[in-house]
C-alpha cells in the first residue's frame, strides 16, 4: 500500500432533481433502482457530517457534444423524440432492463454534466477525492445502447473529457458493481489512454450479459477483467484481488485520475442476500482508502448500483470515509482467500503477465512461492468452462424483435428478506472495531494467500456450483418453458412473434416469386 495521505477539500455531486427520475409502471415498487436512493444516501451523508467540510459541484444540462464523447448523435435524437409514456415503453422493449419517464432524459443530461465538473474540479485544484451521488446510473450504457438502468455512461463519457479537454494523459475506471460494467468495457476498450479494471459477477456465463468476451482473457489489453465464479466474496478477497493485481498493473500505468464505478450491490446482503457478493461496508472505505493512498486525492467515485437501503447508505458512509482519509474500522485480512477468487487471480494474472511487467514480476515470484512449497507451477486452464451458450442469442433477439419486457422484472426484497439482511448488517456494524489497526500481512503470508493446489482447485469448483446453478437453471427453465417468463424475456411472447415473422418472411418471398 502507498502511504498515507492527506485529503484535500472533499467534492460531491448532488441534487433533489434526479428523484424525478421514476418508472411510470412501476405501482407495486419493485424496480431496483429507485428514486430515494440517491436521497437516502444524501441524508445519510449529511446526518454524519461528512459533507459538513465539502464542496458541493452543482449538476447542469451536458451539452450535445459532451454526451457524443461516448454516444452518437442517432442517440440522442432517438431519446429526445420520445414524448410520451407509451412512446418510452415501446422504445424500452427493444432494450435490455431499461425503463424510462418524461424526465428521464433530462435528469441524466443533468448527471453527466455534475460528473464532467466533478472531475474539472479535481484537475483544477479546487477539490481532492469526490463522491458523485448520482441516479440514472451509467456503467451498463454505450454507444446506441442504453441499458441496465443506464442511458448515459456518466464515467466513460467523463473520462473522455478528461483526456481530451482536461490535459489528463491517463485515466484508470475502476468497476465494483455486482454486474459486469459492459458499458465502460466497450465505451473505452483498446483506447490506452485508460486502464479498465472490471470486477463482476460470471458464473461461468451463467450470469448476464451471458457472453464469454467477459472471461478473464479478453483482447484488449487495457481492459482487466475480473470474472468472479462465485458468490460471497468477502472485501478481503476483493483486497487479496485489488494487491496482488490491479494495483501493480495500475502503478505501472501510472494513471492521472481514478474513476470508480461504485456499485453498492457487491454489498454483503444486498437485494441478492447470499447469491450476492460480500464486501462489508468498511471493505467500501478500505477500498477507496487503498486507491486514495496510492493516488492522493485522484479519486472520483459515481454511484452505479447497490438497491437495499439499509445497506447501500452504510457503504457510501464507509466510501466517503476512505475517500476523506478518514480512521474505518479494522478490516481483516485473510491467510486463505476464497479460493475461487484465487483461481481467478492466477488466471488473470497469466494473461496480463503478457501486456504489464509489473504482473509479470508478480506472477514470477507467486510462482517462486508454489515451488518453495513443493507444488507445480500455476497453469490456466486448458479449456474454460462456459455454460451460456444459447442465452445471449434469445436475449438479443427479444430485442430485436421489440419485445423485452418491461415491467415486475425481479420480484423485490420480501419484509422477511429485508428482516434477514438487516439482522446481518447489524451483526458486523455492531462489531466496528476502530480501536485496534488493521494488521497487514508478512510478505510470506500475502504470497500465500494464492497457494494453488488439489484441495483449493477441488474447493474452488464445488463453490462455484451452487451459484453457477442457481443463474443457470433460472434461466434455462425460461427457455425450456413455453409460458417461461425470465427478467426481458415472455417465452409465449418470443414464440409468437418468431411465428409471425417467419409467416411474413414466407408471404413476401411468395410475393417477389410472383
Amino acid at each position: 500500500m502507498g502511504t498515507r495521505s492527506i485529503s484535500k477539500t472533499f467534492g460531491y455531486v448532488y441534487d433533489d432533481v434526479m428523484m424525478k427520475h421514476e418508472c411510470p409502471y412501476d405501482p407495486k415498487k419493485r424496480t431496483q433502482e429507485r428514486p430515494e436512493r440517491t436521497f437516502l444516501i444524501h441524508a445519510r451523508l449529511q446526518n454524519e457530517g461528512l459533507l459538513n467540510d465539502a464542496i458541493k459541484i452543482p449538476v447542469r444540462r451536458a451539452s450535445d457534444w459532451e454526451l457524443q464523447l461516448n454516444h452518437p448523435k442517432e442517440l440522442l435524437e432517438e431519446l429526445e423524440s420520445l414524448k410520451t409514456e407509451e412512446e418510452m415503453e415501446e422504445y424500452c422493449r427493444g432494450h435490455e432492463l431499461l425503463w424510462l419517464c418524461r424526465d428521464s432524459v433530462h435528469v441524466a443530461r443533468l448527471v453527466v454534466g455534475g460528473v464532467i465538473d466533478l472531475v474539472k474540479a479535481n484537475t483544477e485544484g479546487r477539490i481532492g477525492n469526490g463522491f458523485a451521488i448520482v441516479r440514472p446510473p451509467g456503467h451498463h450504457s454505450y454507444g446506441m445502447h442504453p441499458q441496465g438502468f443506464c442511458i448515459f455512461n456518466n464515467v466513460s463519457i467523463a473520462a473522455k473529457f478528461a483526456v481530451e479537454y482536461l490535459s489528463v494523459k491517463k485515466v484508470m475506471v475502476i468497476d465494483i458493481d455486482f454486474h459486469c460494467g459492459n458499458g465502460n468495457y466497450h465505451s473505452l476498450k483498446g483506447d490506452k489512454r485508460f486502464l479498465v479494471v472490471n470486477f463482476h459477477a460470471y458464473y461461468h456465463g451463467a450470469f448476464w450479459p451471458y457472453e464469454e468476451e467477459y472471461d478473464y482473457d479478453n483482447r484488449y489489453t487495457n481492459i482487466v477483467s475480473i470474472p468472479l465464479n462465485a458468490a460471497m466474496n468477502s472485501e478481503g478477497d476483493y483486497f487479496a484481488a485489488m494487491k496482488h493485481l490491479v494495483i501493480p498493473i495500475a502503478n505501472e500505468f501510472t494513471p492521472e485520475l481514478v474513476l470508480v464505478s461504485l456499485g453498492f450491490d457487491s454489498a454483503y446482503y444486498d437485494d441478492l442476500l447470499e447469491h450476492g457478493q460480500g464486501i462489508k461496508a468498511h471493505g467500501y472505505g478500505h477500498i477507496m482508502k487503498l486507491l486514495h493512498n496510492n493516488w492522493p486525492n485522484k479519486v472520483l467515485a459515481v454511484l452505479e448500483g447497490g438497491y437495499f437501503s439499509f445497506s447501500y447508505t452504510e457503504c457510501a458512509v464507509m466510501a466517503t470515509k476512505g475517500l476523506k482519509g478518514q480512521t474505518l474500522p479494522r478490516m481483516q485480512h485473510p491467510k486463505h482467500v476464497n479460493p475461487c477468487m484465487v483461481e481467478t487471480i492466477w488466471n488473470c494474472l497469466c494473461h496480463q503477465a503478457k501486456t504489464w511487467k509489473a504482473a509479470a514480476y508478480h506472477l514470477q515470484k507467486l510462482q517462486l512461492m508454489q515451488v518453495r512449497n513443493g507444488l507445480p507451477r500455476y497453469e490456466p486452464p486448458a479449456v474454460k468452462l462456459f455454460v451460456g451458450n444459447g442465452f445471449r442469442y434469445v436475449w438479443d433477439r427479444v430485442q430485436e424483435l421489440k419485445i423485452a419486457r418491461t415491467r415486475d422484472w425481479v420480484p423485490g426484497m420480501s419484509d422477511e428478506d429485508k428482516q434477514l439482511a438487516t439482522k446481518k448488517i447489524l451483526e458486523y456494524t455492531e462489531e466496528y472495531d476502530y480501536e485496534s489497526e488493521t494488521i497487514e500481512l508478512t510478505e510470506d503470508e500475502f504470497l500465500e494467500q494464492l497457494l494453488w493446489n488439489s484441495e483449493k482447485a477441488g474447493q474452488a469448483y464445488l463453490l462455484s456450483i451452487p451459484i453457477t446453478l442457481w443463474f443457470y437453471e433460472g434461466m434455462n427453465k425460461c427457455l425450456n418453458n413455453e409460458s417461461g417468463v425470465y427478467l426481458i424475456i415472455d417465452m409465449r411472447t418470443y414464440r409468437e412473434a418468431n411465428a409471425m415473422l417467419r409467416e411474413k418472411n414466407s408471404v413476401d418471398k411468395s410475393a417477389s416469386n410472383n
